[in-house]
């Protein structure tokens, strides 16, 4: 594990999050709130399960909304629950879509149901950043950080794409937090990367920051519910990627006690905010297919430290607690993600505390049989440029080995440029290149 992880859940991200979202507005209608129901969580009878995403009036004749509340058109004018829904007149078409309400009128203007009004919109369904047609995933990528601005904000785009196209590394992975900031990812980013690098949006939707919780802890249900509608709305933004990811390292996130042990056991994890993870996660994977339902994008879905941290891959896709208990819903996911830094040594042949020994890729492929990527994989600070030079030479082509053997798809280096994360960049912080710069290049062009 690297001694300093990029900046998630620190107060920057907080504050980062809270000022793109207007201090927890997100910029996001009233209807998005709530509009998921945890089905594990046990059903109130007197509430309607809400409409099927994409149900529209016509060719419906009623559309029920997250809260419960059902929706009517008469003679072109909107009804929530029997009362007029604001202002409307000469309505063609009500959509629910994304945990939106929209209506089309009789001039094909577009309106999205927000803040108990009508606000300018589009036909959410033809607005996307991406492709409509889902692309291969490119197996060399590197980690960069748009929204957390600093080097990634101020050196164009353009040029940050030239340099990734340059170094073969063409898969990259761009952090949001917030509805606010997918919007920025979508709009600002993704037209302006060029079409010879892949955006791989990694969304983390954080529970503690549910503005709708008013600084109460989160449960399973209210986790569930926060991802659902953000995952769900990323879906509506980033339609046709071939792969997303959702979470980062929930599983040493400050809320929780530390991991104890290696980690390799269920038991090594925090029993209390364990519920709390597995809602997000399960939102997470709930949400985005609630639009995306033929499976179009394969998502990642595990938010793990990586390295030795099994007991949390088990407990999350088997539906086991720390405390020993089971039956318990499961977390569902395309893909296994790992982290790994180079104090972890080699994920085919590393040792624990008590000196077992491990390898990682055998053990993961062989308890889930499912594809691995590596997110996030890199050097760390206290390795010399000679070092530095001689693990990337053995681990890239070691990687691109593991396709046949171990069902590796792809890496996404950590990172691009050296930030306040630390100086794990492949270019100082100024755009310069640094030795590694070379090393990767050689070393991606070779494995090829």
């Amino acid at each position: 594990m690297k001694k300093k992880h990029f900046i998630v859940y620190s107060a920057f991200a907080s504050s980062l999050i809270l000022s793109a979202c207007g201090g927890g507005a997100d910029n996001a209608p009233s209807s998005v709130n709530n509009s998921a129901t945890d089905p594990a969580a046990v059903a109130n009878a007197a509430t309607k399960p809400p409409s099927a995403n994409g149900t529209t009036i016509p060719s419906g004749t009623s559309i029920v909304d997250s809260s419960g509340a059902t929706w009517t058109v008469t003679n072109g004018v909107i009804y929530r629950a029997g009362q007029k829904a604001g202002f409307s007149a000469s309505v063609t078409l009500l959509l629910w879509y994304g945990g939106k309400i929209y209506q089309q009128n009789v001039n094909k203007l577009w309106w999205v149901w927000a803040n108990n009004t009508w606000a300018v919109s589009s036909d959410p369904r033809s607005t996307t950043a991406a492709a409509s047609t889902s692309k291969p995933i490119p197996f060399f990528g590197v980690n960069a950080h748009y929204i957390q601005g600093g080097v990634y904000s101020s050196i164009p785009l353009a040029t940050q794409s030239a340099s990734m196209v340059d170094l073969g590394l063409t898969n990259v992975r761009q952090d949001v937090y917030s509805n606010a900031q997918i919007d920025i990812l979508a709009n600002q980013v993704m037209p302006n990367v060029g079409t010879k690098v892949n955006v791989m949006p990694l969304v983390i939707p954080h529970p503690w920051m549910d503005p709708s919780l008013n600084g109460r802890t989160p449960t399973e249900q209210s986790a569930y519910t926060y991802a659902y509608n953000m995952a769900a709305y990323a879906a509506t933004k980033f339609k046709g990627v071939p792969v997303v990811e959702f979470g980062n390292e929930y599983d040493i996130d400050n809320h929780n006690r530390p991991v104890a042990n290696d980690g390799v056991n269920v038991s090594d994890y925090d029993n209390t905010t364990w519920p709390i993870w597995r809602g997000t996660m399960r939102g997470s994977y709930d949400g985005w297919r609630s639009v995306d339902k033929t499976g179009q994008t394969k998502i990642i879905n595990t938010a793990s430290t990586g390295f030795l941290y099994l007991g949390w891959y088990k407990g999350m896709l088997t539906g086991t607690q720390p405390d020993g208990s089971t039956g318990h819903p499961k977390v569902q996911t395309d893909i296994i993600q790992l982290h790994w830094y180079s104090d972890g040594l080699d994920p085919e042949n590393t040792w624990g505390k008590d000196g077992t020994n491990y390898n990682v890729l055998k053990i993961l492929h062989d308890a889930y049989n499912l594809p691995i990527m590596f997110t996030e994989i890199g050097i760390n600070a206290d390795y010399t440029t000679s070092m530095a030079q001689a693990y990337i030479a053995k681990t890239i082509p070691e990687l691109y080995a593991a396709r046949s053997t171990y069902n590796v798809i792809g890496f996404n280096w950590y990172e691009l440029y050296d930030d306040p994360s630390g100086t794990y960049g492949i270019l100082t912080n100024g755009g310069g290149t640094k030795p590694v710069y070379s090393a990767i290049k050689s070393a991606v062009a070779a494995s090829h």
